[in-house]
């Protein structure tokens, strides 16, 4: 029974509505018994000043000899609507009103004090009624005698409208509720219709389609932290899916060149019957898995950053020495290029950065350089200080190169002249860069100056106390 309330209650609009309900139930029984209670203390209170009245008007009268039923005929013998009793100090009835009969008044539950004494009793007519008592001076009642005057009214023409104001006050109580009931019913589903249209929404995203912002102008505030975080949280996923899907295209791409000089080098080889041109298939079987090879780690590398699983590790470095040891690191790809690049600038610089990864971008941007530049093409590279902090420039002749080309730079497989390409360029190391510099926190921009394509890397903040 416990799980059946506790799943019923698992809906927000359910337990809304309860709460509501609940909570405007109590507040109207709460406001219902203080109504009751302030109307009884009023009626009550308009009853026993009209009793105090007729007590004093009694008791002026009998003070004065005139006779009560003379002047006030509600106590004759055939009114039945007031009555009164005098006693003496021992409780002996001195006098009483016609309209009493043979049968005085029930006396107080106790003696009055100096205030009157207001209590409820059983008439002699046996209707209900309401009396007061109240002490009296001797004489002053038209007997020496009297020590207590009790004067009492009948109470049907009053509870019959209290019970009325009750009736009328528990209609009005019920319907309500029946109201704040439908009210909160009505208001609940109106206040989650945004939420059940933001559910809608989400259950409409599709890996298949564009993601569509959840975040717009017409969401409550309220709801606008929640839509934001999932624009984000889909967002990662929506970038998530599509680095898969383009790491299953590049592969896809990239690998099938290989295989087709693989496979036809094998075939070649298995026909046999000369062993050099076996080798020379083989020769080139073994360049094609390098390139696959090349290109599979470049990938790996792009999709490894760009997901952030790798974080940059941050120590200080001078970029002059990294530079240097870029240059000598080169090693035979530049030798032969070695006299074409020249060192420009190159002051001292210390900062603060990934070594390794920053190796890495210097590393793919000079061997770029070295590849792409004209055989008599002039290589130049240095470290240059400025206003926002030091860049990395890297210079080589690019005469096939356009300004609309300068977007592309950084494309995965994205060649110029594809038939020029050198045969060990992967088409990844630009790409590369630029997503490592993204994840140091730096700017990679490409420039056509003079013929000459200026790499610049940068800025590098100086270290404190350097």
């Amino acid at each position: 029974m416990w799980s059946l309330e506790r799943g019923w209650l698992k809906s927000i609009r359910r337990r809304l509505i309860v709460a509501l309900v609940g909570g405007l139930g109590s507040l109207l029984v709460v406001m219902f018994l203080l109504l009751d209670q302030m109307l009884d203390h009023h009626l009550y209170a308009r009853l026993d000043a009209q009793l105090l009245d007729r007590a004093r008007a009694v008791g002026a009268l009998l003070a004065s000899g005139t006779p009560v039923d003379a002047l006030m005929p509600e106590f004759r013998e055939h009114g039945h609507t007031d009555f009164y009793t005098i006693w003496d100090r021992q409780g002996a009835v001195l006098a009483r009103s016609s309209s009493s009969g043979e049968q005085a008044l029930a006396g107080p539950p106790q003696a009055p004090a100096d205030a009157p004494l207001y209590y409820d009793l059983t008439l002699p007519d046996g209707h209900r009624g309401r009396a007061v008592a109240q002490r009296v001076v001797p004489g002053h009642a038209g007997d020496p005698r009297a020590a207590v005057l009790t004067v009492a009214i009948e109470r049907t023409d009053v509870d019959m409208l209290e019970r009325r104001i009750h009736l009328s006050l528990l209609l009005v109580s019920l319907l309500a509720a029946l109201g704040a009931a439908a009210l909160a019913i009505v208001v609940v589903n109106r206040g989650l219709r945004p939420l059940l249209r933001l559910g809608t929404r989400v259950a409409a995203l599709s890996p298949e389609t564009a993601q569509v912002p959840l975040l717009d102008a017409a969401l409550p505030s309220e709801l606008a932290p929640l839509a934001a975080a999932l624009d984000r949280a889909f967002g990662r996923l929506y970038d998530a899916l599509e680095r898969e899907r383009r790491f299953a295209r590049d592969v896809a791409h990239e690998l099938r060149t290989p295989l087709a000089e693989i496979r036809t080098s094998t075939e070649l080889a298995l026909r046999g019957g000369d062993a050099g041109r076996a080798a020379a298939a083989l020769a080139i079987s073994l360049a094609a898995v390098e390139r696959m090879q090349r290109s599979v780690d470049g990938l790996l590398a792009l999709a490894r950053y760009e997901s952030g699983q790798a974080e940059p590790q941050p120590e200080p470095l001078e970029l002059r020495a990294l530079l240097e040891q870029q240059l000598q690191a080169l090693g035979r790809a530049a030798s032969a290029r070695a006299p074409g690049i020249q060192r420009e600038g190159m002051p001292e610089w210390w900062t603060s950065s990934d070594a390794l990864l920053l190796e890495r971008i210097v590393a793919n941007l000079l061997q770029n350089a070295v590849e792409y530049a004209p055989a008599d093409g002039r290589v130049a590279t240095g470290v240059v200080a400025g206003a926002d902090g030091a860049w990395i420039e890297v210079r080589n002749p690019a005469p096939d190169l356009a300004a609309p080309d300068l977007a592309r730079l950084g494309e995965r497989f994205w060649r110029k002249r594809p038939e020029h390409a050198p045969e060990a360029h992967g088409g990844l190391g630009l790409a590369l860069a630029r997503t490592l510099a993204r994840a140091l926190g730096l700017e990679l921009r490409f420039q056509l100056v003079a013929g000459e394509l200026v790499a610049r890397l940068g800025p590098f903040p100086a270290l404190r106390g350097a």
